[in-house]
């Protein structure tokens, strides 16, 4: 069996080798990984110059035996043709050796060292482009590099590595979501990424005049993901209503969370989860915003800062402390004054 205990096993012990102890990995379950990466690239439309293609070389690490190269070979030929509708060309004579006596001396030669010989058999044989692939091996991974160059000009047109340690499995295992990898990795233009979080709070939000109104708040935050994921920008609008008045107790005019009230917040947050966002630890994220709240004879500034635990990839819990500017609400003809400190708890939804 081929097994990772501390490493992946060399492919030419495999009979040697004990059966694999719990959580030991499998040599061709880690190699399927890998070409699991290069097909998802196929069917994203990320590898180019696929049309008519030959695979002409293909290297290993000395540590590979030979055999292992055609296995490899027929491995990535399936991929290509298991994902794509490429015409795969097997060109025997792109990888022939030419002897050539010439009285007392030999010449040995071979197509892919003559350029304007190589571009004659693949005219003849219609290749467009040429394949070359990479396989090494160590026993803490394995990366497999393809290239992909044009015939006529010679040029490359792609070139990628797959490693065995940032493959998407192996990201899936440490809880990452791999979307922010293609994000960096693959999108040449910047492409946003919206979150939307609707969330309930309990809330202790000043009255006007004096005192505090118990509430329960609804929230909902629409932010634009940036820098990694590291930063979010956007709007949260909150509906405070007064929990006296849901339990039916009659409230005063003066407490206008007892009426129609309207929050809106333009927020910044800041992630603090690092390079990479994993969903298997819990993470926090501060948050700060300003704006202003109108309600019924009431309009009023507001400016916010909290704290947010990020649980799992979907749940979160939120605290919240706020500041209220002076204020005046027109409550029956009088004037009275709004301000002070609110805070918040609430929990939330992650789209």
């Amino acid at each position: 069996m081929l097994a990772l205990v501390g490493g992946l096993v060399n492919p030419t012990h495999a009979a040697e080798q004990p059966p694999a102890p719990n959580g030991a990995r499998n040599f061709y379950a880690v190699l399927d990984e890998v070409l699991a990466d290069f097909e998802y690239d196929l069917k994203s439309g990320q590898v180019s110059g696929l049309k008519d293609v030959s695979i002409r070389n293909i290297g290993t690490s000395e540590n590979v035996p030979a055999s292992f190269k055609p296995h490899l070979e027929l491995l990535i030929t399936e991929r290509i043709m298991k994902t794509t509708k490429t015409r795969i060309v097997h060109c025997i004579a792109c990888r022939s050796k030419k002897t050539q006596l010439d009285g007392k001396s030999m010449t040995i030669s071979s197509a892919d060292t003559n350029s304007v010989e190589l571009q004659r058999i693949a005219k003849m044989n219609g290749i467009q482009n040429f394949m070359d692939v990479v396989y090494a091996y160590q026993p803490s991974g394995m990366i497999l590099s393809f290239q992909i160059s044009d015939v006529e000009t010679g040029t490359t047109v792609w070139t990628h590595s797959y490693n065995s340690e940032n493959t998407r499995a192996s990201a899936q295992r440490r809880g990452v979501d791999f979307q922010q990898a293609d994000e960096a990795k693959y999108k040449m233009e910047y492409m946003p990424t919206m979150q939307v979080k609707p969330t309930l709070y309990t809330v202790m939000a000043p009255k006007a005049g004096s005192g505090y109104s118990t509430a329960l708040g609804f929230g909902l935050r629409m932010m634009e993901r940036y820098d990694n994921r590291q930063k979010e920008v956007g709007f949260e609008m909150n509906y405070y209503y007064d929990v006296s008045k849901l339990i039916g107790i009659t409230q005063p005019a003066s407490n206008v969370w007892a009426n129609f009230n309207l929050t809106m917040l333009f927020t910044h947050a800041w992630g603090l989860f690092g390079e990479e966002e994993n969903f298997n630890v819990t993470r926090g994220v501060i948050h700060a915003g300003i704006g202003g709240t109108y309600a019924s004879g009431f309009l009023g500034g507001l400016i916010r800062g909290g704290y947010e635990w990020r649980f799992a990839k979907h749940w979160t819990l939120t605290s919240f402390l706020g500041y209220r500017p002076t204020g005046t609400a027109m409550i029956s003809g009088t004037q009275l004054k709004l301000s002070g400190i609110e805070g918040g708890l609430g929990v939330g939804y992650l789209f």
